[in-house]
């Protein structure tokens, strides 16, 4: 579906993401990590009813309109940031040390078995609210040295 005629109409909010830089300054040596990739995650947030009508497309002589929030929408990565914003203070709260970049989830712990519990603990919440694990995508065995957004996280390393 291409947005990009409705994109002209929607306002461009600012929003904040979680930067690399952020995650380095988090990171201490010696830290486990494990990475969680959500599947499908824009396909998880509801789209409100009266605001489905935006949505519509025509496939032959049948319509159709999205119910999830779609790929390509101008907004999508700032609504899907604050929902899982909500998901990200939760696990805080449980100290969990979490870093999501939209559906890519680093976790990190001082030890291969904390940061075991901590995927656990993550993982279940998240299946709680409906998400379901990229497993090929994510990185699940405890590490000090993976691939996250772009770059090589290696807690080795001084």
């Amino acid at each position: 579906m291409d947005l990009r005629i409705l994109n002209w109409f929607l306002k461009q909010e600012k929003f904040k993401m979680l930067t690399l830089s952020q995650v380095l300054l988090a990171l201490n040596e010696g830290d486990w990590m494990v990475y969680v990739d959500l599947q499908d995650a824009y396909f998880h947030i509801p789209v409100l009813k009266s605001h489905r009508k935006y949505l519509r497309f025509l496939v032959g002589s049948q319509h159709y309109q999205v119910a999830v929030l779609p790929f390509g929408l101008t907004s999508a990565p700032v609504v899907f940031t604050k929902v899982m914003a909500v998901v990200a203070a939760e696990l805080r709260r449980r100290g969990i040390a979490v870093f999501p970049y939209l559906d890519d989830w680093l976790i990190k712990a001082r030890t291969p078995g904390f940061v075991r519990l901590q995927l656990q603990s993550t993982t279940q919440l998240l299946f709680d609210l409906g998400f379901s694990i990229d497993v090929p995508k994510s990185h699940l065995e405890p590490s000090q040295r993976l691939l996250f957004i772009g770059a090589v996280l290696d807690t080795t390393l001084n």
